[in-house]
């Protein structure tokens, strides 16, 4: 039996290790090493499962052919109008446009017929963010023309959030100042199936400049791009889509890779494939958020939990037997990677897993350091 001295520095030393250690994951976990290791298992794990496309929600892309066909970009508000005009006898559930409408016509009356148009078709319009500038310090979203905005069912945001990689692959529910948050675009086009929007939104974040960001979550997608319905925008404006393949659809109007109008994002499919257009990245949140399948990413106390348990756990094991403190360290690991996988696939949680791995190493390394420099004293005695 060790001497009382030697179980008390024994027990301090596993105390510090056991609240210094964890305080020194968090630090880490936000540097760009862990974020990048992170993303790397979340792709990994993300693409395990897979969802269905959801075969409500289709896509009237701005493409080439459209362009070709119509003139370059932009179009006149009465293309738009007419594009409404053709798609009210087949009823869709709403349509949402990718497409800012922050300033006037130059035609006033091209505003007007769009908002005439508007009244027959459920259509949901994007706000504009506007970064801050060092002449104005405060960010804020442009607002659709008065006219436009009035007619809409719905008025949100389509910001998309990137990762430190530039692949894109969460958006918030509710950004904004301190004075409104807007909600996000989708969420008010899901409502259309009968969604509830959520009472609470969720754990804020705030930028240096006082932008709030609430309810952050991730989505699966369907697939690699094109995975959802495309129809040709002049195709639809011409009447050459037959109303059966737009009646009751969510129909989001969008610019497409090929028009070449800079709309093209990073996701974690495009290591296998080409970008995506932002509007197809719209349509896989869309089906998220009307599934109930939307990935949480828990704060707070939850992720001091999930760095420092496997921490103290390891700690507390390899205290009760010494010898086989390995085996401790690989098991730990592999549970921990486990449990996270689990509550991923399961749960639809994200609880990044690099720093608790690092931490259960970390652990099982400082546990053999001292007890070697314990054998090492204790011999010398």
């Amino acid at each position: 039996m060790p001497p009382p001295a030697r179980s008390t520095r024994l027990l301090v030393e596993c105390v510090l290790i056991a609240l210094l250690l964890p305080a020194l994951l968090g630090w880490l976990a936000q540097r760009p090493g862990l974020q990048e290791a992170n993303l790397f298992l979340y792709d990994r794990l993300l693409h395990l499962r897979r969802p269905a496309v959801d075969p409500d929600i289709a896509i009237i892309g701005i493409d080439a052919k459209s362009i070709a066909a119509l003139g370059p970009w932009p179009w006149s508000r009465g293309t738009e109008a007419e594009l409404l005009d053709r798609l009210a006898p087949a009823a869709p559930r709403a349509v949402m446009f990718d497409l800012f409408m922050t300033h006037a016509a130059p035609r006033a009356e091209d505003d007007a017929r769009l908002a005439a148009a508007m009244a027959r078709v459920p259509v949901f319009l994007p706000v504009r963010f506007d970064a801050a500038t060092a002449s104005r310090p405060q960010s804020r979203f442009l607002e659709p023309v008065p006219t436009l905005a009035r007619a809409a069912k719905g008025v949100g945001h389509v910001n998309l959030l990137v990762d430190s990689d530039g692949a894109v692959r969460e958006i918030n529910r509710f950004e904004g100042d301190g004075r409104r948050q807007v909600p996000y675009l989708g969420m008010l086009v899901a409502a259309r199936s009968g969604l509830d929007l959520p009472a609470t939104r969720g754990q804020a974040g705030e930028r240096g400049d006082g932008w709030r960001m609430q309810g952050r979550f991730g989505f699966r997608f369907a697939g690699t791009a094109a995975s959802y319905p495309v129809f040709s925008f002049v195709d639809v404006l011409r009447g050459q889509v037959p109303a059966a393949h737009l009646r009751g659809r969510i129909l989001l109007v969008g610019t497409l890779t090929d028009s070449l109008l800079g709309d093209d994002l990073n996701v974690p499919a495009r290591r296998f494939v080409a970008p995506m257009a932002g509007v197809e990245v719209h349509a896989n949140a869309i089906h998220a958020l009307r599934a109930g399948s939307t990935i949480g990413f828990p704060e707070g106390a939850v992720r001091v939990l999930w760095m420092a348990v496997p921490v103290w756990a390891v700690l507390l094991l390899c205290a009760w037997r010494p010898r086989a403190a390995a085996a401790w360290v690989v098991g730990s690991a592999l549970a921990a990677l486990a449990a996270c996988a689990a509550l991923l696939a399961w749960a639809a949680l994200w609880l990044p897993p690099a720093a608790p791995l690092l931490g259960i190493a970390a652990a099982g390394l400082l546990w053999n350091w001292r007890r070697a420099v314990d054998a090492l004293r204790h011999a010398r005695l």
